[in-house]
């Protein structure tokens, strides 16, 4: 059966409330209402992010109230006023700070919002209006307010938000989920240079449910060209190249030497993270997704004390579990499912044993997306098998947004780096700004630990 954007929802719904994906399928066939002032700018802004996100998890997500519809939740944002009798979820930004909960904040403040901040409101407003749909059965930790202090997060002093950043020239690793909800966030900045963006895979059905810039016109085109494609209109100084191959395929890479001065990271798997470490890039903007329930931002540059890819990402017993599952499955051998993207020899052996499938749709397919595909609930035995669910949009845009601001901030500021160099957010409660810590090296580090991987490292970036 082919994977569709409202399956990945219904499933992965499914797998957070641990029922049935026709009951979870269910829940998210309903509408909502967002409802803003039209003539304030800034308000109109956060409802088109929050129904742009919203209508890639729910049925329907609309401006205008059906007379002959009941909606599930309404959005007012600012100081509009409730138009329906479903419940509401109130959101309200202001220079200073967003919020969103059940209940009204107040009188709106004076609004100044670069449209990033807005965005980033628009993802914890779409994840409250989810949970009010769910309701009772949520099961996770949440705020009620959710409060964003953005003083907290990028300080008083916010001018670098307006500035110009030169991105010299960057690699993005990965044209998925976040690589898209990156991509959005930064064409609200000035942004010059040049970005490659690396990524094998096709756009399938099932991404539509959380890649923004994709479409259904876009299924079965190369992400990467797709992505550059949809994207490059919004960039006018920044020029956005495409590379159907795996970051290490691309054509600077045969050539060895500092080829990868900065990486941005929006990959799916841990083991390619540690793969793309392998690369020794010389800074590291990353960010990733656990499930529905936390984001992770990290950040590092070489030659450093501080965490690389393969310290944050380490191997830990349930990757290996999950890899076991993926193999087991599949019938293969659990070195072949290491490898990471179907070859044509597996392509061959998959499509016996399931002859519903295509051998020129699964060569260079990564095996997680192809485990999506094929597993049902019952299949998914561990907490990292669950990981490889499609995320909603609001929880991968989230992940981009924070990945770009950060990204953006630290190229303006790179003292920052000595501040924190990963962070944990959840989409579903107020960020903590304590959580920012400076991860140290991993001891079972498998780049860290190899001598002549440090030195090259040293050779290649220690004169920064």
């Amino acid at each position: 059966m082919m994977m569709t954007a409202s399956h990945e929802n219904a499933r992965t719904l499914a797998a957070a409330l641990g029922i049935g994906e026709d009951q979870a399928g269910q829940m998210l066939d309903v509408e909502v209402i967002v409802t803003a002032s039209p003539h304030d700018p800034v308000t109109h802004c956060l409802a088109e992010n929050v129904c742009q996100l919203l209508s890639r998890t729910v049925r329907s997500v609309t401006r205008t109230p059906q007379l002959q519809t009941q909606p599930a939740v309404e959005v007012v944002i600012g100081d509009a006023t409730q138009v329906t009798a479903a419940p509401v979820v109130w959101a309200d930004v202001t220079e200073q700070r967003f919020t969103v909960g059940s209940k009204r904040v107040g009188p709106s403040g004076t609004k100044n919002i670069h449209p990033t901040l807005s965005l980033l409101g628009a993802c914890y407003t779409a994840g409250t209006a989810l949970r009010m749909v769910v309701r009772d059965t949520f099961p996770l930790p949440f705020s009620d307010p959710l409060i964003v202090d953005f003083e907290k997060l990028f300080g008083s002093d916010r001018h670098w938000l307006q500035e110009s950043v030169d991105l010299g020239e960057t690699y993005l690793a990965g044209a998925g989920a976040v690589g898209n909800g990156f991509l959005f966030a930064l064409r609200h900045f000035h942004v010059r240079g040049m970005l490659h963006v690396a990524d094998p895979d096709s756009v399938s059905n099932g991404n539509l449910n959380r890649c923004l810039w994709f479409t259904s016109s876009d299924v079965d085109g190369h992400k990467a060209e797709r992505l550059v494609s949809s994207a490059q209109p919004f960039f006018p100084d920044l020029q956005l190249i495409p590379h159907a191959v795996p970051l290490q395929d691309v054509p600077a890479a045969r050539g060895g030497g500092p080829w990868l001065k900065r990486l941005i990271v929006g990959v799916d798997s841990r083991r390619v993270r540690r793969n793309l470490q392998l690369e020794i890039p010389g800074e590291v903007f990353d960010a990733s997704k656990t499930g529905i329930a936390e984001i992770v931002v990290h950040f590092h540059r070489a030659p450093a004390d501080g965490a690389c890819l393969s310290c944050i990402y380490v191997q830990v017993e349930g990757e290996l579990n999950h890899e076991a599952s993926v193999a087991e499955l599949l019938g293969f051998a659990l070195e072949d499912v290491r490898a990471l993207q179907v070859t044509a020899e597996a392509a061959r052996k998959i499509c016996f044993h399931y002859p519903q499938l295509r051998e020129e749709d699964l060569i260079g397919l990564a095996y997680d997306s192809l485990f999506k595909q094929l597993c049902g609930q019952s299949a998914l035995r561990t907490a990292v098998d669950r990981q490889v669910l499609a995320p909603f949009a609001f929880v991968s845009v989230l992940a981009g947004t924070y990945l770009a601001l950060e990204c953006v901030r630290r190229l303006h500021h790179t003292h920052l780096e000595r501040r924190f160099n990963y962070w944990r957010a959840s989409p579903w409660c107020s960020p903590v700004t304590r959580l920012r810590t400076q991860r140290p090296k991993n001891p079972r580090c498998e780049f860290c630990t190899q001598d002549v991987l440090r030195r090259v490292t040293r050779e290649l970036w220690g004169g920064r």
